[in-house]
């Protein structure tokens, strides 16, 4: 019991540690309606096709481009916020640490904020992207996209750990746009064979296919929660070292 009052403890000060980069909340609120109602307002009026589930699938160049990019949208904002949750955390896991707090109690409650985060990112990815565009099952869809930003808020994290601030913003805002937006871009004929093995290729094509198809083979979900089960793992083991360490 002692436990969880301290990790509920620590993932307020993570909190709000949170609310006071106001670039960040702008970022969670303005970043979605801009990225996927750009997208959406450039897409020229015309047919398209969609590769999902080793079929074709015949819609618009409106209705595809909010599709792809609300997950894309809402990785790049996770990434982001788990880049600035080590940033800003540093100093106060420090403090939690020298008062008494485990390394673990710690590094639990800032993956717990992380998740919050990334569900924020998602919600409001999602809620921007139902104006343009109605998926098939919007259940799994958002399962998808959560996935996602899932995924790419641990990468976030590890970036904030082995890169300085700079160099990694631009990791995770370069390289969640080359992967799901060039490599994962369902309007592709053809796949990269290096495709497959970047981080967001299952957590989208769930989504994808959820959004067009309207099923989702299990072993792409199967394979999303690997990829965040692994990426998770070296999130946690870095951020312990970290808390450790301060």
């Amino acid at each position: 019991m002692v436990a969880v009052t301290r990790v509920a403890a620590a993932f307020r000060s993570g909190a709000t540690e949170l609310r006071r980069t106001p670039l960040l909340l702008g970022l969670l609120v303005v970043a979605p309606a801009y990225v996927i109602y750009l997208f959406t307002a450039v897409a020229p009026d015309g047919p398209a096709v969609v590769h999902v589930s080793g079929e074709s699938v015949r819609t618009t160049l409106p209705a595809a481009f909010p599709a792809f990019t609300t997950p894309m949208t809402a990785a790049l904002l996770s990434g982001i916020a788990g880049l600035f949750l080590v940033g800003t955390a540093t100093r106060a896991d420090a403090r939690l640490v020298v008062a008494g707090y485990r390394p673990g109690e710690v590094v639990l409650a800032r993956l717990g904020l992380l998740v919050g985060v990334a569900a924020v990112a998602t919600a409001v990815s999602v809620g921007v992207m139902l104006t343009a565009f109605d998926p098939e099952r919007i259940a799994l869809f958002v399962l998808g996209t959560g996935l996602t930003a899932l995924v790419y808020g641990a990468v976030g994290v590890v970036a904030g750990l082995v890169l300085d601030r700079i160099a990694g913003v631009y990791l995770v805002l370069f390289g969640s746009m080359v992967d799901l937006f060039v490599f994962q871009n369902p309007l592709a004929t053809d796949t990269h064979a290096l495709a497959r093995w970047l981080p967001g290729h299952y957590p989208l094509r769930v989504a994808m296919d959820a959004g067009f198809a309207g099923t989702v083979d299990p072993l792409d979900v199967a394979l999303s929660l690997a990829v965040l089960g692994v990426l998770g793992a070296v999130a946690t083991a870095a951020f312990y070292r970290e808390v450790r360490l301060s």
